[in-house]
């Protein structure tokens, strides 16, 4: 096995105890163990479980904005997109379990508060560059992005609680409102 498939086994592996367990009580050696692999590789690749955190989020993040990298943005429906993201709640809650760890985390350690507020702030801009396009004036991009990111993960967290409420509908009425903003 090369160097970047035990690397990515490793990140695989937080990934899902750090979604499942949650960061303060996840251990290298959990992490060790859902990886086969000792935990010395483990501080081999990463000089600490908040680096290796990180790099977990980087690397599905990554994933999600790969998704539309190279598209033109007049070939990705608004709708579909909505329907892409509002399908994570369902389909990888362990994300969203990350993000808010992230967040509980960013709010009561200053060194991680940095970290998070830059994957807020990549967020917003990854939903800012498509907007701006569709739109062609000058609006308040940032902003609508900002409510954007709020909407996803407030909806996905509602949905991940509350297996009744209806994610469907309230992504319809989302899709509705920047819809009529995009074309105001």
């Amino acid at each position: 096995m090369s160097k970047e498939d035990k690397k990515q086994r490793i990140i695989d592996a937080s990934y899902k105890v750090f979604a499942n367990k949650g960061y303060n009580n996840a251990s290298i050696k959990d992490i060790a163990k859902e990886a086969d692999v000792t935990p010395g590789l483990i501080h081999y690749y990463f000089k600490n479980k908040e680096e290796l955190l990180f790099s977990v989020q980087n690397f599905v993040q990554e994933g999600y904005h790969n998704k539309y990298s190279g598209k033109d943005v007049k070939d990705v429906s608004p709708f579909d997109t909505l329907h892409e993201i509002k399908s994570r709640s369902e389909e990888d809650p362990e994300w969203y379990r990350m993000r808010y760890e992230l967040y509980s985390l960013g709010l009561k350690n200053k060194d991680i508060q940095k970290e998070v507020a830059s994957i807020l702030s990549n967020g917003r801009e990854s939903l800012s560059k498509p907007l701006q396009k569709l739109s062609g004036a000058e609006k308040d991009i940032e902003g609508i992005a900002s409510i954007l990111l709020a909407c996803f993960d407030g909806l996905a967290l509602q949905k991940m609680l509350d297996k009744d409420f209806n994610i469907d509908e309230a992504y319809e009425v989302l899709g509705k409102l920047v819809e009529i903003y995009l074309n105001e």
